[in-house]
């Protein structure tokens, strides 16, 4: 099932139509900050190369350390 699905069935489940108009106030929120096929790769792609590659690597070793095992039982 997809994520839309997902969403369409939660929103099917919702009787108040208080809380209905807010999910739909806040989808056309979202809609108007969301350019169509664009996303915001141009304003990510202003921060490329702004970092050094010897941080850039420091920075994922230590993610990598800190964050790459998993303790405890799952």
């Amino acid at each position: 099932m997809t994520i839309r699905e997902k969403i369409l069935l939660d929103l099917a489940e919702i009787g108040n139509s208080r809380l209905l108009y807010q999910v739909f106030e806040f989808v056309h929120l979202i809609r108007k900050n969301i350019k169509p096929g664009e996303g915001n790769i141009k304003e990510v792609l202003t921060f490329a190369g702004s970092l050094p590659d010897e941080d850039a690597m420091q920075i994922q070793k230590d993610i990598s350390e800190e964050f790459g095992k998993i303790e405890g039982e799952w």
